[in-house]
């Protein structure tokens, strides 16, 4: 009865928690109840694009017969590869609290989007995911200011919304597509020398009257279509090698071959060391692998048209110009830090859309949307390209400062909500366990047989933390790719059970090392365990009757039901909140995610089952307990937090990761393993006290593999469509 109540007062603890860190999110985001937050889901293209819309609530003023009366910028957010719109909660808190609109979308494919089967790219390349559709639906929006439209966007969202920048904005100034009217409407020569003078008006002054009053309705046109482009784009980690479509090179002006760069103001900020140098900035074409030199790399010097110099850190320039088909260098305009956002040199090239600055933070990929310094660079950045903050900067508007942000009381909310929902999983298997169904899976474990002095345990314990670090890479591997972007193909056949590409690696990395480690144990029981008498099914802890299988499988399907809809309610009540911590997430699955999830489920489940076995195999009879358990879970997760801890050394030392010194670009295979670094862990907790019980392996195996399956087929992406 003591135990009881304590499971319940646990459990009461918990879900106080959540609900007091679900209030103190959607405060957060709703900057306290000043902004209106919406999930939009957008038909398009035999799909659904999901996102979340962030509407100050006074840009919906209007005259009461739908006309608004202060139309906001609006700016688009754009998530990477394997994530969804959350990673981007920073910036949209930031923006919003600041008066911008904001539409955070989910990548066709990731989040809640559905991967569509057409194409959305009219490019063919697969490289907008919905961008494009993003943008045209802002365009829509009736408070929106349609002249002031930005992206910000982290790693492969800068592709997809560089691409979408590009295919909008374009290369050509206003006077070029004035001039090629004149030319291929009107059928007027125009030469390079009246091409550099970008002056078609005093072309069109030599036309007769009727050809004249053409050109003046077709300047009204092309004004009006010019002006509504996007202003800007933020990359986050991301930059022009990756989004090649934004690339500057030359165009046919009325005939005439000259030189463009895009004509939207740029902002990059990308980390020190950022793994990915070589993708986002070309840097392996110029021989470069550190991402503290990508200002020495082609593609920087092209975008900020630098000639042979460096790009400058934290510097305003602004492209200028050319009068042929060669680049002009760019102008210095000053400190990025230093330089009012309403001066007119800047609001200047801000309208012409030639502004360029780049900022490096010490950092590492992951940590660019979970950073107060690349937040504070986006606010600035848009302040100057949009003119706004709080307001038109140029009506002395009383603007927020880039450094007062509040997204990090929202994102530890997140973080604890998410540790309270780990807390409550095994008080609610405990309690269930009392209840007259389950009841029969309890038993007394078998008594620990294992002495701290046995070295032939700390040799298997050490075998069995080494391996799965030592294996990782080539199963990652082996495990391949169902993508065409993303490299070698995977013998898992696409599929609706097998959709994710990231979660059949971790899937078949996990299975393997199930395997081995079965193995060691048999070995380890053929030495020690048959000579303490024990059947290897004791051993193992899987000395349960097979009608009581089933009975773990509901009892865990239970826990996780009840665990997974604190989730779904706080998303439900508290706008869209997930329950996550940088990178680890648990977030509400769409009907496909489910399906994956089954689909994934039974292989992690083997490996839960063999990993309890090994954790449980561990248990000291001159060892306290508690002890016992920390050193239990540190042994557990140590192989794969070394191998991660590694990596980065090298990356700290060497500014690039060691893979990249034998030609391999491995880094989504270290990053997508992250959250494992919290999973094993917990799932060793959790299966020694399942086990301390039930004397079995199996309930704790059953919750383990349902709870972490869904964390990481959460929190991918699909590569399969469902939709015929």
């Amino acid at each position: 009865m003591k135990h009881k109540k304590s499971y319940w007062r646990i459990i009461a603890v918990s879900l106080i928690v959540i609900l007091v860190m679900g209030i103190i999110s959607s405060a957060v985001k709703t900057d306290m109840g000043n902004i209106l937050i919406r999930q939009v889901k957008i038909s398009t293209r035999g799909g659904t694009l999901s996102g979340i819309i962030y509407v100050p609530k006074d840009a919906l003023e209007n005259d009461g017969l739908g006309n608004y009366t202060d139309k906001r910028p609006a700016i688009i957010l754009s998530h990477g590869y394997l994530n969804s719109n959350a990673m981007q909660d920073p910036n949209a808190i930031e923006l919003s609290r600041r008066g911008f609109v904001v539409f955070s979308m989910d990548m066709y494919g990731h989040g809640d989007s559905d991967l569509p089967n057409a194409t959305d790219d009219p490019t063919g390349t697969g490289a907008v995911l919905g961008a494009l559709d993003a943008y045209d639906y802002v365009l829509t929006l009736p408070y929106v200011d349609t002249t002031r439209i930005g992206f910000v966007a982290h790693s492969m969202g800068g592709m997809n919304t560089g691409n979408a920048t590009a295919l909008t904005a374009g290369f050509y100034t206003l006077e070029d597509k004035l001039l090629n009217m004149l030319h291929d409407e009107l059928g007027v020569e125009i030469t390079a020398e009246q091409v550099a003078e970008q002056d078609p008006d005093a072309i069109a002054a030599a036309l007769d009257d009727y050809e004249r009053g053409i050109y003046e309705t077709r300047k009204a046109e092309i004004e009006a279509e010019h002006a509504v482009r996007p202003k800007g784009i933020v990359f986050m980690g991301s930059g022009p090698g990756f989004a090649a479509l934004t690339q500057a090179h030359q165009v046919e002006v009325a005939g005439n071959t000259v030189w463009r760069d895009l004509q939207a103001n740029v902002g990059v900020t990308i980390g020190l060391y950022e793994e990915n140098a070589w993708l986002m900035f070309g840097a392996n074409a110029d021989g470069i692998n550190n991402s503290s030199q990508i200002p020495e790399t082609t593609l920087a010097k092209s975008l900020f048209e630098t000639g042979e110099s460096n790009v400058e850190r934290r510097v305003w320039y602004s492209v200028n110009l050319s009068d042929d088909g060669e680049p002009v260098q760019s102008t210095i305009l000053g400190d990025f830090d230093t330089m009012s956002h309403t001066d007119s040199t800047l609001t200047e090239a801000a309208a012409n859309g030639t502004l360029r600055v780049l900022t490096q933070p010490a950092e590492i990929h992951m940590m660019n949307h979970f950073s107060g310094h690349c937040t504070a660079f986006v606010v600035d950045f848009y302040s100057t390209v949009m003119g706004y903050n709080n307001g038109e900067l140029a009506e002395g508007a009383q603007e927020l400062t880039s450094d007062h942000q509040i997204w990090l009381v929202k994102e530890f909310a997140n973080g604890f909500a998410l540790a309270a929902m780990f807390v409550l999983v095994f008080p609610l298997m405990a309690l269930l366990l009392k209840t007259p169904f389950f009841s029969s899976l309890k038993k007394k474990p078998l008594e620990p047989t294992v002495s701290k002095r046995d070295k032939g345990f700390w040799i298997t314990a050490i075998a069995l933390t080494l391996i799965p670090a030592i294996t990782y890479m080539p199963f990652f591997m082996l495990g391949g790719a169902p993508t065409t972007y993303a490299g070698n193909k995977s013998f898992v056949s696409w599929s609706a059970l097998f959709s994710q590409e990231m979660s059949t690696r971790v899937m078949i990395w996990s299975v393997l090392n199930g395997i081995i480690a079965a193995v060691v144990l048999g070995v380890r029981y053929s030495v020690t365990g048959k000579r303490q008498g024990l059947t290897f099914k004791e051993y193992m802890g899987i000395n349960i009757r097979w009608r009581d299988f089933g009975k773990s499988f509901l009892l865990a399907g239970v826990t996780f039901v009840l665990t997974y809809m604190t989730v779904a309610i706080s998303s439900f009540f508290f706008d869209y909140s997930d329950m996550r911590m940088w990178v680890m997430a648990g977030r509400v699955m769409t009907k496909e995610q489910f399906i994956a999830w089954a689909g994934y489920l039974l292989f992690f489940l083997f490996f839960y089952t063999v990993n309890g076995a090994v954790v449980n195999s561990g248990r000291m009879k001159d060892m306290s307990p508690k002890k016992n358990m920390v050193i239990s879970c540190i042994i557990n997760g140590a192989g794969m937090i070394l191998f991660i801890l590694l990596n980065y050394v090298y990356v700290l030392i060497r500014g690039h990761m060691v893979w990249n010194d034998f030609g391999q670009d491995l880094f989504l295979a270290v990053a997508v393993i992250f959250p494992i670094m919290v999973i094993l862990p917990l799932a060793a907790y959790y299966s020694r006290k399942l086990y301390e019980k039930t004397g079995s392996v199996l309930p704790g195996a059953c919750i383990n593999a349902m709870l972490f399956t869904w964390i990481v087929i959460g929190n991918t992406c699909f590569h399969y469509s469902l939709i015929a």
